[in-house]
């Protein structure tokens, strides 16, 4: 009846957890509470951030937008709303995360407060209050479709420009490194550059990130008399846990049995 998915979401997980979003729907998940130190979240268009959730932060997935996250921390509780693509009309809505959006935490709780009565004013209400969210929605996160595809070229990276991105990505401090910063390195805008680098490097600029620190944890791996916290630190990842979960989905075993398979080839 009301057009909208509330789906109430409380997991529990030992260090880190994961999430993956695709299809056909547009999704909201609404931060309320739990223990969680780092949150990093990607999206398939290049957009990436990492951050500390606080209650009310939002992570907007527009339709056809697959998006991913990983959270540090023991447990955690949001909130899931779904649009069906139609709901906005013509337009989309904007990828966003990390934005405290306490207005849209109180339409929810209340919509869901009144769920289990059955009397017409609680019916009209809640009716009211959806109609109410979904101009909330629209109004803060909505946006007109992208242009057609053909209307979208721009530039590209040139060889001197990757070159330049690549010795900034390796060199700079790791706060350092974000989308806004490499955009101005060449001269672009943020979606002019998302576009230009994903042609160039063939992964968006967070994936790239990534696959260089694990190439440089590998080495360090290999040659460094360092221990698996000290290189997670060198290469940039907020936690040694959070550096073993990534190194293993890219690698396919943790940082301590490639060191001893690694090492060990050397002995034989």
């Amino acid at each position: 009846m009301l057009g909208i998915g509330i789906e109430f979401v409380t997991q529990r997980f030992a260090e880190s957890a994961d999430w993956s979003f695709s299809g056909s729907d547009h999704k909201i998940l609404l931060w309320r509470g739990g223990r969680v130190s780092s949150k990093e979240v990607e999206f398939e268009a290049g957009f990436a951030d990492r951050l500390i959730p606080r209650a009310s932060s939002v992570w907007v997935i527009p339709a056809e937008l697959r998006s991913a996250a990983l959270a540090t921390g023991t447990e955690c509780s949001f909130v899931q709303l779904t649009f069906p693509a139609s709901t906005f009309g013509r337009g989309t809505l904007r990828p966003t995360v990390g934005q405290q959006d306490p207005l849209l935490h109180h339409l929810i709780e209340r919509i869901t407060g009144i769920e289990g009565r059955d009397d017409m004013a609680a019916r009209l209400l809640q009716q009211s209050l959806a109609d109410g969210l979904r101009l909330h929605v629209r109004d803060r996160y909505g946006e007109a479709s992208p242009p057609p595809r053909a209307a979208r070229r721009g530039r590209e990276l040139s060889r001197d420009d990757q070159r330049r991105l690549i010795e900034f990505i390796r060199d700079a401090e790791d706060s350092e490194v974000n989308l806004p910063t490499l955009a101005a390195l060449v001269g672009m805008k943020l979606d002019v550059f998302r576009r230009a680098f994903e042609k160039a490097f063939h992964v968006t600029p967070y994936q790239f990130v990534l696959d260089q620190r694990i190439a440089e944890a590998k080495l360090l791996l290999d040659s460094a008399p360092m221990s698996i916290t000290e290189i997670s630190g060198v290469v940039g990842f907020s936690t040694p846990s959070h550096f073993s979960t990534t190194f293993k989905q890219r690698v396919g075993v943790t940082p301590t049995a490639y060191r001893q398979a690694t090492w060990g080839r050397r002995e034989v």
